[in-house]
């Protein structure tokens, strides 16, 4: 699902079935921080309560909601307009220097949609990988506190991982009132990435001695048809996070982090948590990917970490950091990052941001 803007409050999820219901849910979700991409659902619903183009692009993908067709269908057009195959719809793109209003841009799209279905609803199969650069400031925010509580090298493992640019997160820099904490070098810096009062020193040592992810359709950073589409897939009018993620990509050049195919994301976990090593603590890092999980495998991940947990020891413990959509107490959605450390099995909110990450807040 499309990360929603944090300051909309949404309506339930639309059920599947209902493309019109959903896209204007999409719609809604882009608040003002996304207007192009506001306008070409608010578009996209009403064509396919006509019957127009979108409909049967959509179609396929109309009983699971959860795949994302409205991000698919945007990333699409958005990646034949990175490779200039659209030059009609440039003027609107600010990714590619465009500046005409939004709310023109629908015609000239549906005009495209019309033109090229075919080629639009091939480009829409490929996987969902936002692999969101400014979730970085969760991740790193948690390696903190784990490095300032237990002193201790980590290795870094990430499931869902994509491409596997954030398990370089403490080579970014990540600048606040106090200076640029982390890499202060590095070519991709996060500004004012967290708010609030930080429960230890930002200038906390993290040392990442290990760092490996896995996830069933891994993309190579290094690979120019894997950069555009994780390229296509940011919301064409928020030109700062494509330039972070360009900045990644220069950072992944550098720091290796491999990402393994896996079908079995348990099943990889365990193996990896086979090899755990004495005097290094073992980070196990999610965000934004249980909805895309199916529920069992979920359910098996889960049980997997509490029982390799309940084994820890001192000198070898185990940390899982999770930053997924929820419900808080009022029942309110909200995106919220928990850190579990075991032995002991410490569980605790980190804090609470946006589905893109970026600023995060300390819990209190």
């Amino acid at each position: 699902m499309t990360a929603p803007s944090p300051s909309v409050d949404l309506p339930p999820f639309p059920r599947d079935g209902d493309l019109p219901s959903y896209l204007r849910w999409q719609a809604m979700a882009c608040g003002d921080h996304s207007p192009l991409y506001r306008a070409l659902l608010d578009g996209a619903a009403i064509d396919v309560e006509k019957g127009g183009p979108v409909a049967g692009l959509l179609a396929p993908y109309a009983d699971r909601l959860t795949a994302s067709p409205g991000l698919r269908l945007l990333a699409a057009v958005h990646c034949l307009v990175l490779d200039g195959a659209l030059p009609e719809l440039a003027p609107y793109y600010p990714s590619v220097g465009g500046t005409e209003p939004p709310e023109s841009a629908w015609p000239v799209v549906e005009r495209v949609l019309e033109q090229r279905t075919d080629e639009v609803a091939a480009a829409m199969a490929a996987p969902v990988q936002t692999n969101e650069t400014g979730r970085a400031s969760v991740l790193y925010a948690g390696l903190l506190v784990l490095a300032h509580r237990t002193g201790l090298p980590i290795r870094l493992l990430e499931i869902g991982a994509a491409a596997g640019l954030n398990l370089r997160a403490d080579r970014f820099g990540y600048r606040t009132a106090t200076g640029v904490h982390g890499d202060p070098g590095s070519p991709l810096v996060l500004d004012e990435p967290w708010r609030g009062e930080a429960p230890v020193p930002l200038g906390t040592r993290v040392r990442v001695v290990e760092r490996r992810g896995c996830d069933p359709a891994p993309l190579d950073p290094s690979s120019p048809s894997d950069r555009r589409h994780l390229e296509s897939l940011i919301w064409a009018d928020q030109v700062d996070r494509l330039e972070r993620l360009r900045s990644a990509f220069t950072v992944a050049e550098r720091v290796p982090a491999p990402v393994d195919r896996a079908s079995d994301t348990a099943a990889w976990l365990a193996d990896r948590l086979s090899e755990t090593a004495s005097g290094t603590l073992t980070v196990v890092w999610n965000s934004v990917i249980k909805g895309y999980v199916d529920p069992d495998a979920w359910k098996a991940i889960e049980v997997l970490l509490a029982d390799v947990g309940e084994h820890a020891g001192g000198d070898a413990p185990l940390a899982r950091l999770s930053f997924e959509p929820e419900t808080d107490e009022r029942g309110k959605p909200r995106f919220a990052a928990w850190l579990t450390l075991w032995p002991h099995g410490e569980r605790r909110l980190l804090g609470t941001a946006g589905g893109h990450g970026t600023p995060f807040d300390w819990a209190g």
